[in-house]
């Protein structure tokens, strides 16, 4: 279910006038996955936010961000992934609106820090770079692009050869974007602390697993406790 980014706005407000004890006692873990698509890296953020009962953050944060800055959320999405960094940050003669790219780094980790406070998995977005150095928990899905692609082609009924079109050129920008916003590199396991390539894990619930025992092992959820899993709930991809 979608989450209302003015929503989000009020209970990030909200989290930061708690006392700092009361605030250290009830806060609710942290976790950014970035993903090489057709990794199950999408599958498995919702399974984590599921299991530990927060929020997951994707698009949601490019509404935030689009709000804040008084654009369209379209807008804020094209400029997110698709275009060049450097020439393509204006576009107030289309859209009326002249947008740089320190205000949209801005209001990128406005959203991001706050979501600190608020607990949740935060998928993408650069999230690793902005939270590196707090309690979280900075996860790396991947896969081959063999088997990215193979994933894509049967899930989406469309060609091996468009598949890995699809992996390669999306791998490709969301690299360039955090590079272009953040100097950061994605080939580099510095940045996280867990990568997992799922190329051979028949069953994306099991990586789940490994996701939530690297919670527990940071001591994330130490201050919290979701609630207890039905027995027989249904399992992964």
């Amino acid at each position: 279910m979608a989450v209302n980014a003015q929503a989000v706005i009020q209970a990030i407000v909200r989290a930061l006038e708690e006392p700092p004890a009361r605030a250290r006692q009830v806060r609710k873990p942290v976790v950014t996955i970035s993903r090489t698509p057709g990794s199950g890296g999408d599958y498995i953020a919702r399974s984590v936010a599921d299991r530990l009962n927060i929020e997951l953050y994707g698009s949601e944060i490019i509404n935030g961000i689009a709000g804040e800055a008084n654009v369209s959320a379209s807008l804020m999405e094209t400029l997110n992934e698709k275009l060049d960094a450097v020439d393509a940050w204006i576009y107030s003669a289309v859209f009326g609106k002249h947008v740089s790219r320190d205000e949209y780094v801005h209001f990128l980790s406005t959203i991001i820090r706050g979501l600190y406070h608020t607990g949740g998995v935060v998928v993408g977005r650069g999230g690793h770079v902005i939270l590196a150095g707090r309690d979280v928990l900075r996860v790396r899905i991947v896969g081959s692009v063999e088997a990215c692609a193979t994933r894509i082609s049967e899930e989406e009924g469309i060609s091996y050869a468009e598949a890995k079109r699809q992996v390669q050129e999306s791998t490709k920008r969301r690299g360039k974007f955090v590079w272009d916003m953040f100097h950061s590199r994605y080939n580099d396991p510095t940045n996280f602390d867990l990568v997992l390539n799922t190329d051979y894990f028949r069953r994306l619930d099991d990586v789940v697993e490994l996701v939530l025992m690297a919670v527990s092992a940071r001591g994330l959820d130490r201050r919290w406790s979701p609630p207890r899993q039905v027995a027989g709930a249904k399992g992964g991809e």
